[in-house]
């Protein structure tokens, strides 16, 4: 990569910041400092997985995740920094912003902070003007328009592109280093811009609401849910659902809710039977079959008996952990299939009661 973009001082040190403003260790890698730039994009790319793992993962600390967040931001803003000093023969100790004649590489700088500073730094107001207004206001859209999140990356890219390629000393223009830029550009930030519907297709987030699973889980807990399409309960799961219309039916006068906040109302509980077997609460125990199931994670006993009866096909018998103080199967029935969001597989906030629960 470097030996394709000569200059007259070999390396453009803006142009190297606009590299390792893209990715950590690319301005490094231009300026031919390869031990240096190839162990920066190692070192980044392992914290962005490590930070990833940690976070969403079942066994990972969220905490540690946040904290390698905040060590990546660090290694960032040395690469840029480094980039800078790296491209230079002074190798001076801070970045200086270009005085006197304008440099088309600190333009390009400008417009990957926000588009159309750069054309506002050369003085080119109307596209400036377009640019910064179009940014601003697909970014703002993109937020509730999950369609609309590839278009500002590419406003994005083509702000860089068009302040280069409209720079007014045609002399200094590389093709080459400007569109190997843009491409790195529009990778980077598709990729970081999906990465939401990434997670929000993947992973769905519940907050607990009542102490019905204590003490397994406690009031406000933030669980993980795995999306899965194919996912099919097994005995013992939490899994997470669309409250049944009979569980509706059954809230008290007080607990009413409006229609808009029945459809975002989630249930969490654990499953004791599936379809086809036959579930009896008798005598201080919940039986699967005539074999009374074994529960550690069960703080009482309960007091009440139920059935014997068998789960319906595409449904699912479930009780909270806290079997006295719940609203499930024993009072409102089954859970059927189609309701079913997936297993809740972490509890990742808050801090002091992140765990697995697999």
């Amino acid at each position: 990569m470097p030996s394709s973009f000569p200059s007259i001082n070999r390396f453009n040190a803006w142009l190297a910041v606009n590299y390792s403003l893209v990715f950590p260790g690319l301005g490094q890698l231009y300026s031919a400092c390869w031990v240096k730039g190839i162990s920066l994009v190692l070192i980044s790319v392992v914290m962005i997985a490590y930070a990833t793992w940690s976070i969403f993962g079942a066994n990972g600390q969220t905490m540690a995740g946040f904290w390698t967040i905040g060590c990546l931001l660090i290694v960032y803003s040395f690469s840029i920094l480094d980039a800078y000093r790296g491209a230079q023969t002074g190798y001076s100790s801070r970045i200086a912003v270009p005085q006197g004649k304008a440099e088309p590489w600190y333009a390009v700088f400008l417009s990957q902070l926000l588009p159309g500073l750069g054309h506002l730094y050369l003085q080119q107001a109307l596209a400036g003007g377009i640019f910064l207004g179009a940014g601003i206001l697909t970014a703002w859209l993109a937020n509730s328009v999950p369609q609309l999140v590839p278009i500002p990356p590419l406003i994005w890219a083509l702000s860089c592109y068009h302040v280069y390629v409209s720079f007014p000393h045609r002399a200094t223009r590389k093709s080459g280093a400007i569109v190997l830029l843009v491409v790195g550009l529009l990778i980077v930030r598709l990729s970081l811009g999906a990465i939401p519907s990434w997670v929000q297709q993947a992973v769905e987030q519940c907050i607990v609401p009542s102490e019905s699973m204590a003490p397994t889980l406690q009031i406000d807990d933030r669980l993980f849910v795995s999306r899965n399409r194919t996912y099919r309960p097994k005995v013992g799961d939490i899994i997470v659902f669309t409250p049944p219309d009979e569980a509706l039916e059954t809230l008290s006068e007080g607990d009413l809710l409006e229609e808009e906040e029945t459809e975002d109302l989630l249930y969490v509980k654990r499953v004791i039977g599936l379809p086809g077997q036959q579930i009896a609460v008798k005598e201080g125990r919940v039986y699967v079959g005539n074999r009374p199931l074994s529960e550690a994670y069960a703080p009482e006993s309960p007091a009440y008996e139920w059935g014997p009866e068998t789960v319906p096909a595409d449904s699912y018998f479930v009780l909270g952990d806290n079997r006295n103080n719940s609203s499930d199967s024993h009072v409102w029935g089954y859970v059927p299939n189609a309701n079913i969001l997936g297993a809740a597989y972490k509890i990742y906030w808050p801090s002091e009661r992140v765990q697995s629960l697999q």
